[in-house]
């Protein structure tokens, strides 16, 4: 990949994760929440924080698996695909973590069960904090011990996710 590319989705990559913790400093300092409304997807009523995180966590969990089998298939797409991965994962971290802020800001009366939800977040960030880390070469001193880590939190990741969704059925 050129270094033009990936100083560019450095920038973009940045930008989403400054965007990101603006908007959950928002809402954890309640200037702004989503409003609460449900809205019913295929029979599946939820509400829209739901939906911000579901879309979140789908996209993660699809193309992820995609990417890694699409990079062995099509070599020459890697730098594209993985792009679309950093890119398309930070914007699915931002859903996540709106989601994941308006759960806890919720009034005590209304306080969800944040089990697995915690579980979950942080192997998210640890995910993201090593993807970054790989992806623009930051930390080569560490780079084996992190390609290491990355897949490992993304294990955990999957089968937390699935304890999250059965604990919230």
């Amino acid at each position: 990949m050129s270094t033009s590319s990936r100083k560019s989705t450095l920038y973009v990559a940045i930008a989403l994760i400054a965007f990101t913790l603006i908007a959950l400093s928002a809402i954890f300092l309640r200037v702004y929440r989503l409003p609460f409304i449900i809205i019913d997807i295929l029979g599946i009523r939820n509400s829209i924080t739901h939906w911000v995180g579901w879309i979140g966590a789908i996209w993660m969990a699809l193309y992820t698996p995609i990417y890694s089998i699409a990079k062995r298939r099509k070599p020459e797409l890697t730098s594209r695909l993985l792009r679309v991965h950093v890119i398309g994962n930070l914007i699915a971290v931002m859903f996540v973590s709106i989601h994941f802020a308006q759960q806890v800001t919720r009034p005590a009366n209304n306080y969800p069960n944040l089990g697995t939800g915690i579980v979950l977040y942080v192997a998210m960030i640890i995910l993201v904090s090593s993807g970054f880390v790989v992806y623009f070469g930051y930390g080569k001193r560490w780079l084996k011990v992190i390609r290491q880590l990355h897949p490992a939190v993304a294990l955990t990741f999957y089968l937390t996710i699935i304890m999250h969704i059965i604990h919230g059925i």
